[in-house]
């Protein structure tokens, strides 16, 4: 691969990443607005009982295409369109059979929790597993040209509809169900839209041949996608179970603000590092992760600090005074999601390296450890639950980044190089929002007062310490009109502290 190749993807994954998370969390941000109107026209228990039918629905949506979508994406441009006929079928039957399913068992489940109303819940809920399938090979078309501005338009469409029909129905007394067909709305907007701008268009010209060749692939990393399902909504189930919906609503709650900001870096980490990492060769390989270990370090190491500081302020000043049971899990969650994000690079090389297994094994490994944690502390209440997740996620994080050192062939102390701006520049700002929380009692004004002084220390910091962090992602986003590809060797220098070593023979 050229310099100028190396150079062109650089670019395309930083700003790719940076565009992506800035929209996306934009769509979000019209979340967490419609989830703080609701929040003060329902109770946790309607919360709660929604996000037990959802933790289900997760599940199913994990293998609703057997992994065909992430395999459509690293597809040659020569086969791509033909083989998205097979994904398109594949998926569309296997989601109207899944929905089936859920409405077929929804009783069983409604029986599991001792909730009766979850029957009707359920079975309605149901029916988004075949409408997202309608979208998926649309949405991976988008992910493999890297196309971030389609899908962020569908995406905000989802949540705008969302939003609005669920605060609607809310102000209209529909409780519960103001969540469920919401839901629902937002995303049949999504499909309408990912269709719209898309151009793309099924035949209906499934291939066996092709269905084998995409599910050597999508298989392996379904079970990935079933077992962090799993994973991610175990403790809801283990919470629903033993401490009830109004329980589970509050550490629901306590989920949307470090999901919004620092869980959706990892969303966006592996949308955009998992086409790009899978176009590049060994030696770029190493680069690309070493960026991506760097810039998530110094996006979501200040975010997870400032949310853990400022947990309760924010809880009251959002989502309002019922709801102050969610800050303590909210700030344990905080850490789970930082672990989460962190770990994701490495979890990107596993899957563009084609060694998907090995992401499989430490997902089931992760996944016996949170049952085994959640089934000894969840009656300790909904602190212990989100604890058991954070240190389970921090363990695997660790193990995750160690063995993609040895895969990628990069040295610990390399890494170490990326990530210790962001843990000084941290270091310095959260004394200042520490104090600050202590010292006013209004929970918008430490909330306002906080964020900026911890921003403007962090950035003050890390623009002394480490101003080419600064320069290069301003160098990367904006470069200056007819500016030629600059060389990819400093770079790396920079990065790594040490010479790059020689490009490989042919």
């Amino acid at each position: 691969m050229s310099k100028h190749e190396h150079h062109s993807i650089g670019t395309r994954t930083v700003r790719g990443m940076v565009w992506a998370y800035s929209s996306y969390v934009g769509g979000r941000l019209l979340v967490l607005v419609a989830t703080a109107i609701l929040a003060r026209l329902l109770n946790p228990s309607d919360f709660g009982l929604v996000a037990l039918a959802l933790s289900i629905i997760a599940l199913l949506e994990g293998i609703s295409n057997f992994g065909l979508g992430q395999a459509l994406v690293i597809q040659d441009d020569d086969v791509v369109h033909e083989r998205a006929e097979t994904v398109f079928v594949s998926s569309v039957a296997l989601g109207f059979l899944l929905s089936l399913v859920m409405v077929a068992f929804s009783p069983l489940l409604a029986s599991f929790f001792d909730e009766p109303e979850l029957t009707p819940i359920a079975a309605v809920l149901g029916a988004t597993t075949f409408l997202r399938s309608l979208g998926v090979t649309h949405y991976s078309l988008a992910q493999r040209g890297l196309d971030f501005r389609v899908r962020t338009i569908a995406e905000v469409a989802e949540v705008v509809l969302r939003g609005a029909v669920g605060i609607g129905l809310a102000l209209a007394g529909f409780g519960a169900w103001s969540l469920v067909l919401g839901y629902l709305a937002g995303t049949l907007a999504l499909d309408i839209a990912i269709w719209s701008l898309v151009p793309w268009r099924p035949k209906l010209r499934p291939s066996r041949a092709d269905l084998g060749k995409l599910l050597r692939f999508g298989g392996t990393l379904s079970a990935v996608d079933v077992t962090a399902a799993l994973i991610a909504n175990v403790d809801y189930l283990f919470i629903g179970r033993a401490l009830g919906p109004a329980a589970l609503g509050l550490y629901t709650l306590g989920f949307r603000l470090p999901q919004l900001v620092i869980a959706n870096m990892a969303t966006v980490a592996g949308k955009v590092l998992f086409p790009a990492f899978s176009t590049l060769d060994a030696r770029g390989f190493q680069r690309g992760f070493l960026v991506s270990v760097r810039y998530i370090w110094l996006i979501t190491l200040p975010l997870a600090t400032g949310i853990a500081l400022l947990a309760e302020p924010l809880v009251l000043a959002v989502f309002g005074d019922q709801w102050e049971g969610a800050a303590i899990p909210m700030q344990i969650i905080t850490i789970y999601s930082f672990a989460v994000t962190v770990g994701y690079p490495a979890g990107t090389a596993y899957k563009a390296s084609g060694r998907a297994g090995v992401l499989l094994m430490l997902a089931v490994a992760r996944l016996l450890a949170v049952t085994a944690a959640l089934w000894i502390f969840v009656d300790q209440g909904i602190g212990a639950a989100a604890a058991c997740q954070a240190a389970v996620a921090g363990a695997a994080a660790v193990v995750g980044i160690l063995l993609a050192s040895r895969l990628l062939k990069v040295r610990l102390t390399d890494i170490g190089r990326q990530i210790w701006p962001a843990v000084a520049a941290t270091a310095i700002m959260a004394p200042v929002v520490f104090a600050i929380s202590r010292l006013i009692e209004s929970p918008w004004l430490t909330v306002l007062l906080g964020g900026a002084a911890g921003a403007a220390a962090y950035l003050f910091t890390l623009m002394v310490i480490a101003p080419d962090a600064i320069h290069y992602l301003r160098r990367k986003l904006r470069p200056a009109p007819n500016e030629p590809a600059p060389d990819p060797e400093p770079e790396l220098t920079a990065l790594t502290g040490e010479e790059a070593p020689p490009p490989p023979r042919p």
